[in-house]
């Protein structure tokens, strides 16, 4: 498990952000060389687009395209929807790093807070 946050200066599209995100957790899984990966994601539209054969002609297709090529890293990726209510642990973790300008990441860890929330969302 890592977790990790990144400052995104610049972009004023949400949606953006997102994607960037999203390529960054692919980036990183490759760096700490995971083989087997679990990207989960409250953007439904993001996921469609990483999970489709089809060419992507949105404002993002530069970053999908990039994410698919990165994808071939892994013996196993799968990106999975998670409900924004069922995302707390990513949220905070977004709050945390929301006036932060370095990059922080965690391996085998993740802040208190962090870990307070997954530990009260896992399942028993």
């Amino acid at each position: 498990m890592a977790a990790c946050y990144y400052h995104h200066s610049g972009v004023a599209d949400a949606f953006i952000v997102k994607a960037f995100t999203c390529e960054k957790m692919v980036s990183l899984a490759i760096d700490l060389c995971f083989q087997s990966v679990q990207i989960e994601r409250d953007s439904l539209s993001i996921i469609k687009k990483l999970q489709s054969a089809s060419v992507d002609k949105s404002v993002i297709s530069p970053i999908i395209n990039d994410i698919c090529v990165l994808m071939g890293s892994f013996e196993e990726i799968t990106f999975s929807f998670v409900n924004r209510t069922g995302n707390a642990a990513a949220r905070e973790l977004a709050r945390l790093g929301a006036h932060q300008f370095e990059p922080r990441i965690w391996i085998e860890e993740a802040p208190a807070s962090v870990d307070r929330i997954v530990e009260r969302e896992r399942p028993v």
